[in-house]
Order: structure tokens, then sequence, then C-alpha cells
């Protein structure tokens, strides 16, 4: 009975761990399917669209978010999931998505430097509240050929709505996380070594 017992286990951790449905990434890997990602926004669950749902890669950006005038250049962890698309009253249209970017800090865990979040979410645009955000990553797992990595990652903040003033704007939380996300390293991005990972 025993040995019955556990493979039926493991079937069923298998089928429920995913939110995602098991299809194909796109030709050129731009959109991706595999993983998991879960975000409640205050208290709404946020609805993938069916297919494409996300996009995760390396990208080179110049300057930081603290001091966007040095020039100097670094790369970014560049994270967009999609959720559904809608058409407002006069008819444009109006794509979901919750955009997360930070420096990429060579494989680095923890919290990392430069973080930006924005969502397009219910007709509007909301952005992150520094001092009342958290983004963790917790894993990074390299391919052999280093050209890609899966990803986990927690976040809880306070997000404020776009407009002014800022103060009066409604502020809204977001709060999930995102496990075995694949992130595409391109062959332009300047890697020092893609195994390390902080703490070894």
């Amino acid at each position: 009975m025993r040995n019955f017992t556990l493979p039926v286990m493991l079937l069923v951790i298998v089928f429920t761990s995913s939110s995602f449905t098991k299809l194909p990434d796109d030709d050129n890997g731009h959109y991706k399917n595999n993983g998991y990602f879960f975000a409640i926004l205050n208290g709404n669950m946020f609805e993938m669209r069916d297919d494409d749902k996300y996009r995760a890669e390396l990208i080179n950006k110049t300057g930081t978010m603290s001091n966007s005038s040095s020039g100097l250049s670094r790369v970014a962890n560049s994270l967009i999931f999609y959720g559904n698309e809608f058409k407002d009253e006069k008819g444009k249209l109006f794509d979901e998505n919750i955009d997360f970017e930070y420096t990429f800090d060579e494989g680095s865990l923890g919290e990392p430097k430069d973080l930006k979040i924005e969502i397009h979410y219910d007709m509007h645009d909301y952005y992150q509240i520094p001092e009342l955000t958290k983004f963790v990553v917790k894993n990074i797992t390299w391919s052999e050929d280093r050209r890609e990595f899966i990803m986990s990652a927690d976040f809880d903040c306070r997000m404020r709505r776009w407009g002014f003033p800022a103060e009066s704007q409604p502020v809204v939380r977001l709060k999930g996380r995102m496990v075995n996300i694949n992130v595409t390293a391109p062959a332009w991005i300047k890697i020092k070594d893609p195994r390390q990972v902080a703490g070894n």
C-alpha cells in the first residue's frame, strides 16, 4: 500500500503546484508560460492571460535609479507579467500587467538594488512606495550554457496610483510570489560568473 501511495501523492503535488498551463514558450523565447506567478492586488487576484503569460530577460540599462545621470551601464532583470486586455469607454485598449525591474547583481539573493515596480490594472497605473516595498529573490539556478536561469521571489509592497497631488492618490497593496520563472540571458549581456550565488 505504501508503494502505491507515494507515487499518487507525487502526482498530486506536480499537478497542483503549477498555476500555468503546459503551453510551450514562443519560438523566439520572448514570451513564456512555464513557472508559477501569484499576485493579489488590494484583495483581488491578478488574473493572467491564457497564453504568453510573461517576459523575463536580462537587459542593459544606463545609469541607476538613484543616479541616472551617471551614465554607467548596468545589467537589469526585467520581468513583465501580463493580465487581461480591456477597452475603456472610448474604445482605447488597456493591457493589464505587473512590471518588475532591478539591478542584476551577478546572481545575488535577497533584496535587490534599484527596484522599480509598476502596475497597470483596472484602467489605472500604480508605482511602488519605496519605503513600503519588499521584494526578495529567494533562489537562482543557472542552465549549463549560462543563457538562462530559473528564479523565485516573494514580494509585498504598497503601490500609489499615478496622479497629482501624489499624497492624495489611493494606495493599494500588492503581495505575491513567483516560482521557477525562466529568465533569458542574451549573448550580448556581460555577466561575470552566472553560477555565482550570494553566500557561496
